[in-house]
């Protein structure tokens, strides 16, 4: 019989109830008879109930926002952030705003269905676009979707879904971002300590993050001893980075990205477009164009079900005989209208990838 065809009510007692034994019996569960299949079956189980329990927190976060409208309780924001961890917290409030606006997604995460991944790159996804956008959207379509498609592959028909609504290839969300960057420091005195909060679109982030992760990797390779990587160490590396001067300044690396062949040789954006950050942060074409001036590439072949089956060497897009004719040739960057001085000539030991930006 189909686990979703019927339901039958049972009180939250019994679930509370059900939910402590489970918990016990998880704990126990011995797992090392199993067979092949064997693991595959209770996997299968385990993911199911995790859809379940993620549909639960959901109708629990709408009840709250229902008993805090007639001033009974905190909302689903306040309730959700109890016993976890804040971004766990923003995520389920995410998911459902989701429900909320979307009785379907509510209803296939209540059913196990779909997942709160699924849930969380909808609602993602959708948020950059505007009302009129958001309603071109087929929003019972892209459930259904996400009730047979691995997280990962759903996110990213989502993003090519809404890159088709925006007509512009993702560019005003791009800027949007960039304008919401921001960086802010202040002095603790009850800490005694200096303080920093800030935001940055994608394309920064990587960079920002890349600089400091490689800075980092190169004190711990300096240890004689193992050294552990740590948010004191990252400060630390942070702190070198921020104050070298002279000599000791080595080029910094830009993220890297994923971009489809089609796109590469073409600099146009079409339907089965891949274009993002390693980490799968959207970029837009533009700005890949841009990474692109002087860039390390390294060709990777994908078979149709997008198992890697060829990885290819490394190649620049700029040798150092180019960068020489470049300087004799542009007394600033060559790109359109940029006036950014060429001051980096990469070398084959510190390739500095793009280095040569318009921006």
């Amino acid at each position: 019989m189909d686990r979703h065809a019927t339901s039958t009510p049972v009180s939250p007692h019994d679930v509370t109830a059900l939910l402590a034994a489970l918990v016990m019996d998880v704990a126990e569960c011995e797992v090392g008879g199993l067979s092949a299949d064997g693991v595959v079956e209770l996997l299968a189980a385990v993911r199911d109930s995790q859809g379940a329990l993620d549909g639960l927190v959901v109708r629990l976060g709408l009840r709250a926002d229902e008993l805090a409208a007639v001033g009974e309780g905190g909302d689903a924001a306040e309730v959700l952030v109890r016993g976890v961890p804040g971004s766990t917290a923003r995520r389920e409030a995410g998911r459902v705003r989701a429900a909320s606006q979307w009785p379907v997604v509510g209803d296939a995460l209540r059913r196990g269905a779909t997942s709160g991944d699924h849930v969380d790159s909808l609602a993602r996804r959708l948020s950059g676009l505007t009302e009129d956008q958001r309603a071109a959207v087929d929003v019972d379509e892209l459930v259904q979707q996400a009730c047979r498609l691995p997280a990962d592959t759903f996110d990213t028909m989502v993003k090519r879904t809404v890159d088709k609504i925006r007509e512009d290839g993702g560019v005003a969300d791009a800027e949007q971002k960039r304008a919401a960057s921001e960086f802010r420091h202040w002095f603790d005195e009850t800490a005694g300590m200096g303080r920093f909060r800030g935001a940055l679109d994608p394309e920064r982030y990587e960079q920002f993050t890349a600089v400091i992760e490689q800075h980092l990797n190169s004190i711990a390779n300096q240890q004689g001893d193992p050294i552990i990587k740590s948010p004191n160490l990252a400060a630390r590396a942070l702190h070198e980075l921020v104050t070298r001067t002279g000599t000791d300044r080595r080029p910094i690396p830009a993220a890297g990205f994923v971009i489809d062949y089609q796109t590469l040789a073409s600099g146009r954006q079409h339907d089965d477009m891949i274009c993002e950050t390693i980490d799968r942060h959207d970029l837009t074409v533009e700005t890949v164009d841009r990474m692109l001036c002087d860039a390390v590439l390294r060709r990777v072949v994908l078979d149709d079900r997008g198992v890697p089956i060829n990885v290819g060497r490394r190649y620049r897009t700029a040798t150092d005989a180019q960068w020489a004719a470049a300087k004799a040739v542009y007394a600033t960057c060559g790109w359109h209208h940029c006036t950014r001085s060429i001051n980096v000539v990469p070398t084959p030991s510190h390739p500095a990838l793009g280095r040569w930006r318009p921006h």
